[in-house]
């Protein structure tokens, strides 16, 4: 091809044609620029193509995750719901507007477990070292830096009420309460635990009981810390499912 256009030009300066050479070199020179822009569009294309796919590979991996995290964070909420019964349950005691009774073993021991989400990020961490989230489109990009900002948030949630557990609740009730880890406790796991324990069991001391206002301090502060992250579990939950509903119209 480049043979052909030099003889055309060698053709027109031995006719002595300097203008119709001059104007084909020109056109010339404009055909080599279309070509390379042409070139340059087709290559940015296939760039695109492969960034297009990539993309979507990484989400097809985030939409898993969210599904993943979804089911766990609807576990965490509904143990969340069941502390606040049982923080509630044991301050109607605690207040007086029912007596004490038995139950306040099993709600004593509940509050004692600790929670945390443990969110599966494959997906997002694929996506954020590829450098694609810029590439996201605006609504889908706000909704998933807002999902893991919101993560962080409610790990700090969860940190806070676990620290408290682990520093002041369940020593206080290791040490001051211990006759809850008896056979008669109406959580499955301890009942199932001490089921061969010949010992008699005794009953939580009522007068004790209704007179401790480090216990009452602490419920109060359990009773809190397990409607926060149970609002935070909701949040997330509606979050993800934003996310969802996005990649679903993608």
């Amino acid at each position: 091809m480049i043979k052909f256009f030099r003889k055309i030009r060698q053709n027109l300066l031995s006719e002595g044609k300097t203008g119709k050479y001059f104007k084909y070199a020109i056109g010339e020179i404009i055909l080599v620029v279309i070509g390379i822009l042409i070139a340059l569009q087709i290559n940015n294309w296939n760039e695109q193509n492969k960034m297009d796919k990539s993309i979507n590979s990484h989400l097809e991996i985030l939409k898993q995750n969210l599904i993943e995290d979804q089911v766990q964070l609807q576990n965490l909420k509904e143990n969340m719901t069941e502390n606040i019964k049982c923080a509630d349950s044991s301050m109607a005691q605690i207040k007086t507007i029912i007596p004490v009774n038995n139950s306040m073993k099993k709600y004593l021991v509940l509050l004692v477990r600790e929670f945390q989400f443990s969110p599966n990020t494959n997906g997002i961490e694929t996506i954020t070292q590829s450098n694609e989230i810029p590439s996201l489109n605006t609504e889908l990009r706000n909704a998933v830096l807002n999902y893991y900002a919101l993560i962080e948030r409610t790990e700090e949630r969860e940190h806070i009420s676990n620290t408290q557990i682990q520093s002041k609740y369940e020593p206080y009730i290791n040490t001051e309460y211990p006759d809850i880890f008896q056979k008669d406790n109406e959580w499955e796991f301890i009942a199932s635990f001490y089921k061969d324990d010949p010992r008699p069991t005794s009953s939580i001391d009522d007068v004790k009981l209704l007179k401790d206002k480090t216990l009452e301090s602490l419920l109060v502060s359990r009773y809190y810390q397990c409607v926060a992250l149970e609002n935070f579990y909701g949040e997330l939950i509606i979050s993800s499912d934003k996310i969802l509903s996005i990649l679903e119209k993608e």
